[in-house]
């Protein structure tokens, strides 16, 4: 268990929180509970995609193994998400508050919780965490935004770029897309050997690491950079 300055030094270097005093955060601890919870690495889910985002949660510590599924389930893309993080921040309100991944700790994970109902009742009250919060949501609706605008993809490499840049929008590092060959050439409107022959180059440059119905890309941001 962390000491109280420890644990609340810590609560202010967290997204949403930045800027907030410990004195302020103290304040709030008998209703809040600002306690850190751990667990260990596990392939058990500690979210499920699908389940209804009832609180705030935070990624003190660690990293975490998301992974994504196509409501149709023809494709699945995992990607790691690292601390300090908040977990689907635009999933705690509007119209569909469920997660749209599932999360598993991928090493020793510190969590904390805040209750959904404890959001309006003491967090916004606080100018600065309102102000935070409304940069993060609009942060993410221009990145969504710029991921939905029409670009003219005049070659079968280009499509395939842009079908794997939306798909990983938010990620950093290394990502992996479960997907078969056939389904990939269908979703970016080119033939199967095509495509074949695109991943297969990539594999060869060492942009990718091309498995059997799957490929995992060495560094996203890397890769969604190049032209």
């Amino acid at each position: 268990m962390l000491d109280l300055s420890t644990r609340y030094a810590l609560l202010t270097r967290l997204p949403l929180l930045q800027g907030i005093s410990s004195r302020e955060l103290i304040g709030w601890e008998e209703t809040l509970r600002l306690d850190i919870d751990e667990f260990p690495p596990s392939s058990m889910p500690l979210i499920r995609q699908g389940d209804t985002c009832s609180c705030m949660l935070y990624l003190v510590e660690g990293e975490l193994l998301r992974e994504h599924r196509s409501p149709d389930g023809i494709y699945a893309t995992r990607s790691s998400l690292q601390a300090p993080a908040i977990i689907e921040a635009d999933r705690i309100f509007g119209l569909m508050p469920t997660y749209e991944h599932t999360y598993r700790a991928q090493t020793e994970v510190k969590m904390l919780d805040i209750r959904k109902s404890l959001i309006s009742s003491h967090l916004m009250k606080s100018e600065v965490f309102r102000l935070n919060l409304l940069n993060t949501l609009s942060a993410i609706a221009q990145k969504r935004a710029a991921a939905l605008q029409p670009v003219p993809q005049d070659n079968a490499e280009s499509k395939l770029r842009q079908f794997i840049a939306a798909l990983f929008r938010d990620c950093k590092g290394k990502v992996e897309l479960i997907i078969h060959m056939k389904e990939l050439a269908r979703y970016v409107g080119e033939r199967r050997l095509t495509v074949s022959q695109i991943l297969n180059r990539w594999n060869t440059e060492g942009h990718i690491r091309l498995g059997r119905g799957h490929f995992v890309i060495n560094d996203i941001t890397t890769f969604s950079d190049r032209r």
